[in-house]
């Protein structure tokens, strides 16, 4: 993929305590930014969040919303800066951000590289303004469940829920080489990235990327029922979605969550064991949490 200079955005920067990380990542996406992270400031219970705008956001506009969602005092406690980015080669400061990392039996690395080591299995991703590249905690723990899980079951069809950058959907790939792949995600720059990483990883024989609603997305229904789907997005859309997830998931099929705090877990594992699915595995990583469940046979 070609490295290329975007328009201006807007950057949005705040902190807060851990315990409302979820409703204001939740709070971001809904006001319209394109990419939200999420950090531990040290060792304590702050967190620092940070968006992406593509247009100017209003600071008084997102400071009512926190107020509506935290309390009056929880926003003015917030620290919410918003910044103006100039247009910025994001590939070049990416790469220069985030290094070649291996993960599992993975090698995440940009254009520029190459693994070091012939076993590991290469993943080309060079990022942008609101793609992640697998440093992140929730990333590393679905790729190492699908490396997890490639020596245990087969895949013939399998789903990316909220595909993102396609990095999960690429692993599965790779992993399963005669499986069929769709990746799902509503956020058009995002579906055009993925489709550009899946071309650039050489598995667009196998993986598809639509843009769509969800499970709502026709092409969805087209391959039912899947024997794995990973969904890395955030536990309340998880649990919003789980009746979605045990339908289109085959008996004995496995399906990879992330993108839920360690003690949002409990929530997001009762809301598919209410419809059938079993914790099989379980990984907590620098607060975040990645779970396996299986659906019953």
């Amino acid at each position: 993929m070609k490295s290329v200079s975007t328009d201006p955005f807007w950057q949005v920067t705040l902190t807060v305590d851990q315990a409302q990380v979820d409703a204001v990542d939740e709070l971001l996406s809904e006001a319209g930014a394109k990419a939200v992270s999420s950090f531990e400031e040290g060792s304590g219970p702050v967190w620092r969040i940070t968006a992406l705008f593509p247009d100017e956001p209003v600071r008084d506009d997102l400071v009512a919303r926190l107020a509506a969602v935290l309390g009056g005092q929880a926003a003015a406690g917030a620290d919410l800066t918003v910044e103006h980015l100039a247009a910025r080669d994001w590939v070049s400061e990416n790469l220069k951000a985030f290094p070649p990392i291996a993960v599992a039996g993975f090698w995440i690395h940009g254009g520029h590289t190459r693994p070091p080591d012939a076993s590991l299995t290469p993943i080309v991703i060079d990022t942008g303004p609101a793609f992640g590249s697998g440093e992140h905690a929730t990333t590393e723990g679905c790729l190492v469940a699908i490396d997890d899980l490639a020596g245990k079951c087969a895949v013939g069809r399998a789903l990316d829920m909220g595909c993102g950058s396609g990095i999960l959907a690429i692993a599965i790939a790779k992993r399963w080489p005669e499986a069929i792949v769709l990746g799902v995600d509503n956020d058009p720059p995002s579906v055009r990235f993925a489709r550009d990483a899946v071309v650039a990883n050489g598995v667009a024989g196998n993986v598809r990327i639509v843009e769509g609603d969800g499970y709502q997305a026709p092409e969805v229904a087209e391959l039912v029922p899947y024997d794995l789907i990973a969904a890395n997005i955030l536990s309340r859309p998880l649990i919003a979605m789980a009746p979605d997830l045990a339908r289109h998931l085959a008996p004995g099929g496995n399906a990879i969550m992330s993108g839920l705090l360690v003690d949002q877990a409990a929530r997001v594992i009762a809301a598919h064991e209410d419809l059938g699915l079993e914790l099989t595995g379980r990984r907590d990583l620098r607060g975040w949490t990645t779970l396996v469940m299986a659906k019953k046979t």
